[in-house]
């Protein structure tokens, strides 16, 4: 599989077939305001306190307090492709796309304003924060960068052999304050300091990874391509595949109120772990959907996210 290929924005463009044109780079326009938001186009979703906040294509932003009613942000000042968002608390989030776009929210998700775009206009995939002044992007071709002020500045990351341009397509906590991005062809990495260094992991996989996860008993999942799911019992020294039960990409990963996972991932691939995360069941919807994000209800039910907006799970 070639770089191209791999790249993530046409994994969310495949997501995204047949619900409109994906644009590649954020207008100047807002938001559209829409009737039914929560069936806009969305591929990623974060929890701020209790609230959810999915973002997706034509800077739609859909807020809901229960996954029952959602509407839309009141003011989103761009208009294209928002591919990730994180929360640090239920007050600070940020959201990111292409052209270095980078939004950030003080209410909850219900305004945004626009950050200075970062330098050389990356293709953003993932955007972690772990307080309302630190936090990590990550984007095609290599791209890492770190902010200490609430992103009012960054500071390029350097991430395995010089030259080496993997897509880095999530960054991630795991266990005891470390961090971890899932990459392209196989490729890992791991911070123990708070994302200022990183070393290259070796996950024997070489497909690329499109998502990953920290467990609450400290354990680490990643996921990827042809179904691969892999779990690190040590905290991401060595990796050990488990069954999935499926050969569809997996795109994103969440842990259950009573310790199972749930994975959803293209082709309408819907999947749920034993309680011990040692191998996993999964099902087909009949829409053969492809799905790019999920979260769990209070319940356990799960709430997916992809072309046609919000899925309930049937």
């Amino acid at each position: 599989m070639s770089a191209i290929e791999s790249l993530r924005p046409l994994l969310v463009a495949l997501i995204l077939a047949g619900a409109g044109s994906v644009q590649a780079e954020a207008g100047g326009a807002s938001a559209m305001p829409l009737a039914a938001p929560q069936f806009a186009p969305l591929v990623a979703v974060a929890r701020a306190g209790e609230r959810l906040a999915a973002v997706g294509d034509h800077g739609v932003v859909v807020l809901s307090e229960d996954g029952d009613t959602w509407r839309q942000a009141r003011a989103v000042p761009v208009d294209g492709l928002l591919t990730a968002v994180s929360f640090a608390d239920a007050g600070h989030g940020w959201a990111v796309g292409h052209g270095g776009l980078l939004l950030r929210s003080e209410d909850g998700g219900e305004t945004w304003a626009r950050q200075a775009d970062l330098e050389g206009q990356p293709v953003l995939l993932s955007v972690w924060f772990e307080n309302a002044r630190h936090g990590i992007v990550t984007g095609a071709y290599g791209y890492a960068a770190q902010t200490r002020d609430g992103g009012n500045s960054w500071q390029r990351l350097n991430l395995g052999a010089e030259g080496d341009d993997y897509h880095l397509n999530q960054v991630f906590p795991g266990p005891k304050g470390s961090l971890f991005i899932a990459g392209e062809a196989g490729n890992a990495y791991r911070s123990k300091d708070g994302g200022s260094t990183w070393e290259t992991l070796d996950t024997r996989a070489s497909g690329s990874l499109w998502t990953g996860l920290g467990l609450r008993d400290g354990r680490v999942l990643l996921a990827g391509m042809s179904g691969r799911v892999l779990l690190s019992d040590d905290q991401g020294d060595t990796w050990r595949e488990l069954d999935s039960g499926a050969h569809e990409a997996v795109t994103a990963l969440a842990e259950l109120p009573d310790g199972r996972v749930a994975l959803v991932g293209n082709g309408g691939l819907v999947g749920v772990s034993d309680r011990g995360v040692g191998r996993f069941t999964a099902t087909i919807r009949d829409d053969r959907l492809n799905l790019a994000a999920l979260a769990p209800r209070a319940n356990g039910e799960l709430l997916l996210f992809g072309p046609a907006g919000v899925l309930p799970r049937p």
